[in-house]
């Protein structure tokens, strides 16, 4: 009896403790992240979800950016979460054609906020520690690596970590790529490749020349740094 009770005490202890870090954490972000961010992306940007992208580390002028962009009444540029949120609802449009209906949500979260309090979200994902990259190794992983470190000269294809940083921390513009979700970067790849991404045509070019393989390979690498 004794046996069996030790162990059920210290999962009930464990959990509680879990429990009262995740409400500490709940407590102390800003309402933006409480209400709308985290149901995606979590309270600590480090989503579980492979197909939204994670935020913790994010640089916070980037974020902003790309959030003050669903403001702008000329049209903003597609955020990957909507991106994904309408491909897993069943959207048949392309990233790069979705209706104003469609744009809603985000443009929604948007507008809901004041420029600063979409701020203190992003500096709140900002300060948030990366989770560990899934540590993996084999061919498929190592050739990611080469094209980031050193690209494909023959394709004219430009390393990743002359914008995005050695360690993919991210740099200036260039968005942290380390420990990103796979999944989601495979798409973000193949959506710059067929040119839905109108934001970046540097991107664009980069990625146009990138076969499925090579697109696999590099996020393999990124998700486990």
């Amino acid at each position: 009896m004794q046996k069996s009770f030790i162990p059920t005490a210290a999962v009930i202890a464990l959990f509680s403790f879990a429990s009262n870090t995740w409400a500490q954490k709940s407590w102390n972000a800003p309402k933006l992240v409480t209400i709308y961010c985290s149901g995606c992306h979590g309270v600590d940007g480090n989503t579980p979800l492979p197909y939204f992208p994670k935020l913790a580390g994010l640089d916070a002028a980037y974020a902003e950016k790309k959030m003050t962009a669903f403001r702008e009444p000329s049209g903003p540029p597609v955020d990957e979460a909507l991106w994904w949120a309408l491909k897993v609802m069943g959207s048949k449009k392309a990233a790069g054609n979705v209706t104003r209906q469609e744009r809603m949500n985000m443009e929604g979260v948007a507008h809901a906020e004041t420029p600063e309090q979409i701020k203190a979200a992003v500096v709140w994902y900002a300060r948030q520690p990366p989770a560990h990259g899934h540590a993996e190794s084999g061919a498929l992983v190592m050739q990611g690596k080469e094209l980031f470190d050193k690209g494909i000269p023959a394709q004219k294809v430009l390393a990743c970590a002359t914008c995005h940083g050695p360690d993919a921390a991210g740099r200036g513009p260039a968005p942290r790529l380390a420990g990103q979700n796979a999944e989601y970067l495979i798409d973000q790849l193949e959506k710059f490749s067929k040119g839905d991404r109108k934001h970046s045509p540097e991107m664009t070019m980069v990625t146009r020349d990138l076969d499925a393989d090579q697109a696999r390979a590099a996020a393999a690498y990124l998700q486990t740094r």
